[in-house]
C-alpha cells in the first residue's frame, strides 16, 4: 500500500510535491499518536498504578507534550488557527482531510469488529497486556523500567 501510494502520488504530482504530502500525512499521524500517547501516560498511572504516580512526571508533563503539540497538529493537518502559521496549498492541504478519513475507517472497523468479532479485539488486547495480574507488583527489573 505504502509503495503504491509513493508511486502513485509521483507519477500524478511531481516527486517533491508527492513527499510533501506524504510527509505531512505522517506527521500528522505520529503528533496525533504522540497526543494519545501522553493522556494514556496519565490515564495509567491514575487507573493502575496509583502507588507509583508521580503528579509532575505522569501528569504536569504529558500535559505540557500535548499543550506544545496541539498547535503542531492543528498546523500539520492544514488548519489555520494562527496568525503565524501560513496556509497549506494545495495538494499539500489534503493531508488533514486524507488522515481525517483514514482514522475515521479505522473507528469503523474497530465498531464492526467489535460486534461480528468481540474475540478477537481481546486477542489483540492480550497481545500488549503484561502476564501479571493487576494484584501483583511487577518486578520492575525484569520488564525494563525506570527504577523508582
Amino acid at each position: 500500500m505504502a509503495v503504491a501510494a509513493v508511486l502513485g502520488l509521483g507519477l500524478y504530482y511531481d516527486p517533491v510535491t508527492a513527499f510533501l504530502l506524504l510527509a505531512t500525512v505522517i506527521v500528522t499521524v505520529v503528533i496525533g499518536v504522540y497526543i494519545v500517547v501522553n493522556l494514556a501516560c496519565g490515564g495509567y498511572f491514575l487507573r493502575r498504578r496509583r502507588e507509583l504516580l508521580k503528579p509532575v512526571r505522569h501528569l504536569l508533563f504529558p500535559l505540557l507534550g500535548i499543550v506544545a503539540f496541539v498547535p503542531a497538529l492543528l498546523t500539520a493537518a492544514g488548519l489555520p488557527v494562527f496568525d503565524f502559521v501560513s496556509e497549506l496549498t494545495a495538494p499539500v492541504s489534503y493531508a488533514g482531510p486524507v488522515v481525517g478519513v483514514w482514522m475515521a475507517a479505522g473507528v469503523v472497523v474497530l465498531i464492526v469488529l467489535s460486534r461480528r468479532h468481540p474475540g478477537r479485539i481481546a486477542e489483540t488486547a492480550r497481545v500488549h497486556l503484561d502476564e501479571t495480574s493487576s494484584s501483583e507488583s511487577p518486578d520492575l527489573r525484569q520488564n525494563g523500567a525506570v527504577q523508582p
